[in-house]
This record gives structure tokens, C-alpha cells and sequence, in this order.
């Protein structure tokens, strides 16, 4: 073992208290990232991450240790606070990941798949089909294109802009409201993703309105849901390839809240 090695391990142990304050922060950032969250990723997997990230961040320059009385109370109340900042930063992923979620329930209600749902990894629970499709699909642009490496990066840089125990975050009434606003943002981007598939039904059911009109004795229900099941899979397969474009719209708009967030953190 070197010298530096050697050194770098007595400042850890001598700062202990430091650097599981910096790994529950991580922890709390991991605990609701998409991809990295959920059975889809073994809970070692994420500890060691976590572990690794945490220490990359104890050995930077970043990291200084307010004054704080140290008891129980005062480092829980520490530990308490930096898990709440690494779970709001993840959150703002999160919720824009669960657009298309949200987009996949919006077009299964529409063409009739709602009946039909399928293990979400992610959410613990059932999924529409059509949302278990985009956000696998989702999630595999996120680590494709990079953008997993850019949410960590900004992640990271928090330690530098948000010094341990002088974030604001409880209380913090302004991060609430951009929190709300994200979330209204999340509902108006997924219905214009959706607006498609929703489109195409009204139109479907316009027309069997005004046939049921013509011939009253027509089942309108045995003739429209295959018919409303067929346009909508090909309106489906005719928007997936444009999923790319709108990633990367959410993507750009989810690291531009994650500095935002912070941002408003700041003390």
C-alpha cells in the first residue's frame, strides 16, 4: 500500500463521522434514481456505487464539516438533512422519467389496454403495457446517450454549491413551489406526447357516433375496440422512433431543474 493510499485511509477513519454523511446523501440521490432504483438493480450494486461515488467525493476539496454540536440528536438531524437533499435531487429525475409512465396509462386508457397491466420493476406495482414499453425504452436512451454520466455530474457538483448542513431545505417554501411547477410541467408534457393516440380515438369515436346514428342496431362496442386497439398500435409504431427527440427534450429540461433545484438549496 502507497503513501498516499495509507493517508488518504487514516483521514477517513479520523472523518468518519464526514464521510457517512456524504454517503447518505448519496444514498438518498440512488435510493429514487430511474435505472439505478427498483429491482432492476441488486441492492449491492447500488450500495457500491454509492460507496464508490461517496468516497470520489469524500478525497475531493468539496467536502468541509460545519460546526455542529455533536451529539445523537445533532447528527441525525445532520444525517436527516442530507438524505432529504439527495432525495429531492433524485426526485426531479424521477418525476420526469414517470411522463412516460404517465403517457403509456394516457394511450392504454384510450385504445382499451387499460384491462392489461404488467410488473413494474421500478414502481413496485402494475403498469400499463404501452408505459412498461416507453420507459424501458426511456431508460435505455438515458444510459445510451449520456445522460445518466451528466444527472451524476450535477449531482456531484452539489457538494461544492451545497456545503454539508447549510443547505436550505426545510422550510424552503420557493423549492416547493418549483417542485409543484415541475410537476404541473410533467402533466402538460405527457398529454402532448399522448395527443397522438388521443387524437386519433376522438376521431375514431366521432365517426362510430354518427354511425350508430345511421344503423342504431350496430354494437358499437364489438365493432370499436378492435378498431380503436388497430390505429392506436399503429399510431404507436409511428411515434416510438420520435421517443428520441422527445427524450432529449426531457433531458435537457431535467439538468436544467436539477440546477435549479440546487440552486435553491443554496444557502
Amino acid at each position: 500500500m502507497d503513501v498516499a493510499t495509507s493517508q488518504m485511509l487514516i483521514e477517513m477513519f479520523g472523518n468518519v463521522d464526514v464521510f457517512l454523511i456524504v454517503f447518505v446523501r448519496v444514498m438518498g440521490f440512488f435510493v429514487i434514481l430511474p435505472v439505478m432504483s427498483g429491482q432492476n438493480m441488486p441492492i449491492f450494486a447500488r450500495i457500491g456505487l454509492s460507496l464508490g461515488l461517496a468516497l470520489l467525493a469524500f478525497t475531493s476539496n468539496a467536502i468541509e464539516l460545519p460546526p455542529y454540536q455533536f451529539t445523537l440528536v445533532g447528527f441525525s438531524f445532520l444525517v436527516m438533512q442530507e438524505f432529504l437533499i439527495g432525495l429531492v435531487i433524485g426526485f426531479a429525475v424521477m418525476m420526469y422519467f414517470s411522463i412516460f409512465h404517465f403517457v403509456g396509462q394516457l394511450v392504454d386508457f384510450q385504445i382499451g389496454f387499460s384491462m392489461v397491466s404488467v410488473n413494474d420493476p421500478f414502481g413496485q406495482g402494475q403498469t400499463p403495457i404501452t408505459g412498461n414499453l416507453y420507459f424501458l425504452i426511456v431508460s435505455v436512451l438515458f444510459v445510451w446517450s449520456g445522460a445518466l454520466h451528466a444527472v451524476i455530474e450535477a449531482f456531484f457538483a452539489s457538494f461544492g454549491m451545497l456545503p454539508i448542513g447549510e443547505a436550505h431545505v426545510l422550510g424552503n417554501a420557493a423549492l416547493t413551489f418549483f417542485i409543484f411547477e415541475v410537476i404541473i410541467e410533467y402533466f402538460v408534457f405527457g398529454l402532448r406526447i399522448a395527443l397522438p393516440v388521443i387524437g386519433t380515438v376522438i376521431i375514431v369515436d366521432i365517426i362510430l357516433g354518427i354511425l350508430v346514428k345511421a344503423v342504431p342496431q350496430m354494437n358499437v362496442f364489438v365493432v370499436g375496440l378492435p378498431i380503436k386497439v388497430f390505429l392506436g398500435m399503429i399510431v404507436i409504431y409511428l411515434t416510438i422512433p420520435l421517443l428520441q427527440a422527445a427524450f432529449g427534450f426531457v433531458m435537457y429540461d431535467v439538468i436544467g431543474t436539477i440546477w435549479n433545484i440546487i440552486g435553491g438549496m443554496m444557502p
